[in-house]
């Protein structure tokens, strides 16, 4: 019988590194006042949204990384907004926390009559983000119950990141610079690395707005939905997944058999990357399209994921180790990569805030040190080549409109395919792509987002952006 060589690659580290939180080093506008409530209220506030999460009849969401409640208003987060006319008459702000309000009255400016308490256990977190301008007023605040966490705020502007210690029974006040531009999230992970590896608990978050019809007039308007219009539709609705859905990931599935056919000869410059990686190395290729990517070296590993389900079975087909997933939520664990490539994927997600999440989601895959390769369409073409297919503007309000045109005028695009009929018909049938091509220095914008990585280079090749990163 043939025998067949194994190997187990396991990913370590030599030495978890601490790191002291100065609470004095904070995003302008954030307020932190400590032990606001006692021990005891804490456990009765604990035991009272435990008790709740279980009761059906209650307003909730299972997300990805936590359960949430709402009371007095739903917060909607397909839309991130809240509807003003469909109060939760049948669920207001519990009493116990109208208690807290009380309490912590001196060191705010709003009336709150929206809450949303998020349930995290250990390894939970929330993604970065900014709480809507337009319908919640000028404080956003936080009071947080049973577990210490860090808090992580970026500047989107100077892209500066600052950890806070939240300790439990805390109340957090953001307001200015700190509610309307900075971006706040959690990591999710089991522990924290401050002074000792200090392990994450149960923990419940009280957050509080106070919901106004009228428009912000912030000063930042960079972040600000009310003083940004003209957003296409699917931008502001729903994130851009509605828009991948329909002219990405479903138009993949119905060609993936003709696409696959015309895409049979690696790019020269992709063979250049993966073939200076070292031998036995562990490469990840999100959007591996139809595998012609993974099987470029034989001494090395490399699993492929991709949206299409169509698309994975041509590669296990071809006997490939291939996996179905949207590149925003890759299943793999993190930090166990050598290497990981991203070869014209990017520039099918839809919006910046995913562009740059997608991004996260490869450095995270790598160890420290590990390399990344990712491209995208430009839109600089060069002047003498033609498009081998022609493109029109993305519309705003989801139809189709606009007349074919041999050259990227804009950014957002829907490039045709034309699917052939088989042997025994003539017809065919046309299909459109979301596509954003991508503008000279766009992409390092992008990778500046993700501060785990140090951009090694970047080149135009072939009408492509091309950059190469290494995991700090």
């Amino acid at each position: 019988s043939q025998i067949r060589e194994s190997v187990v690659y396991c990913a370590f580290i030599n030495e978890q590194i601490l790191f002291e939180i100065s609470q004095e080093i904070k995003p302008p506008g954030l307020k932190l006042f400590q032990d606001i409530i006692s021990e005891e209220f804490e456990k009765d506030l604990l035991k009272l949204f435990l008790e709740h999460s279980e009761n059906r009849s209650m307003s909730q969401d299972e997300l990805k990384n936590r359960v949430t409640l709402h009371y007095g208003y739903k917060f909607d987060y397909k839309t991130n907004m809240v509807d003003l006319n469909a109060p939760l008459d049948h669920h207001p702000i519990p009493c116990s926390v109208l208690k807290v309000l009380k309490i912590i009255e001196p060191n705010i400016s709003i009336s709150p009559n929206q809450l949303t308490v998020n349930i995290y256990q250990p390894g939970q977190g929330i993604p970065k983000h900014v709480d809507t301008h337009s319908i919640f007023t000028a404080e956003i605040l936080s009071v947080s119950l049973g577990s210490d966490v860090v808090m992580h705020f970026k500047n989107p502007t100077t892209g500066v990141v600052l950890p806070v210690l939240i300790p439990s029974r805390s109340l957090t006040v953001m307001s200015g610079e700190a509610r309307y531009l900075w971006h706040h999230g959690i990591t999710p992970r089991k522990s924290d690395a401050l002074q000792d590896l200090t392990e994450r608990q149960l923990r419940i978050s009280l957050t509080l707005r106070e919901c106004t019809a009228e428009p912000c007039k912030c000063d930042y308007t960079s972040q600000c939905d009310s003083q940004n219009y003209g957003k296409p539709a699917y931008d502001v609705v729903d994130g851009g997944a509605r828009l991948e859905s329909e002219y990405v990931s479903s138009v993949y599935e119905n060609i993936a058999a003709h696409f696959s056919s015309t895409r049979h000869s690696p790019w020269p410059g992709v063979v250049e990357f993966l073939n200076s990686l070292p031998p036995r190395a562990l490469v990840v290729d999100v959007g591996c399209g139809n595998g012609k990517y993974l099987g470029v070296r034989g001494d090395v590993r490399v699993i492929g994921n991709d949206n299409s389900y169509n698309l994975c079975s041509i590669c296990r087909d071809r006997e490939h180790e291939v996996f179905a997933c949207n590149a925003l939520a890759i299943p793999l664990r993190p930090g166990c990569f050598d290497s990981v490539i991203c070869i014209a994927m990017l520039h099918h997600i839809a919006t910046p805030s995913r562009r740059v999440a997608v991004l996260q989601n490869l450095a995270d895959l790598l160890t420290p040190g590990g390399l990344g390769l990712v491209t995208v369409w430009a839109q600089e073409q060069q002047l003498d080549m033609d498009l081998p297919e022609p493109c029109r503007p993305c519309p705003t309000d989801g139809t189709e409109q606009g007349v074919g045109r041999r050259h990227f005028d804009s950014q957002d695009v829907f490039v045709d395919w034309k699917l052939k009929g088989g042997l025994e018909s003539s017809e065919s049938k046309m299909y459109y792509r979301y596509y954003h091509v991508f503008r000279e220095g766009e992409l390092q914008e992008l990778l500046s987002e993700v501060t785990s990585i140090q951009l090694l280079d970047i080149t135009y090749q072939k009408a492509n952006w091309c950059a190469v990163f290494r995991k700090l």
